[in-house]
């Protein structure tokens, strides 16, 4: 056992896992309401950031992606004045 992992509490390894699994899910929250925001496909979005060891290349190919769409029209028929 390498010298720096004697003074490991045998617990942190679970912790840190349920520590980044737990950002996985606030992350994919905030996917899903800013998706459903931009009339994309939502449940789809929540379900792959939530995916181990694929999640965090899901949360960026969405910023990604999110960006270089086109805006979403505010409005259908806008009042020329």
């Amino acid at each position: 056992m390498p010298p720096f992992m004697y003074h490991a509490h045998p617990f942190m390894g679970t912790a840190l896992i349920f520590a980044v699994w737990f950002v996985q899910v606030l992350i994919a929250v905030l996917i899903y309401r800013d998706a459903k925001g931009q009339k994309m496909l939502a449940p789809v979005w929540a379900i792959l950031a939530i995916l181990p060891m694929f999640g965090f290349l899901v949360d960026l190919l969405y910023l990604v992606l999110r960006e270089i769409r086109p805006p979403l029209a505010a409005d259908k028929n806008p009042v020329s004045p």
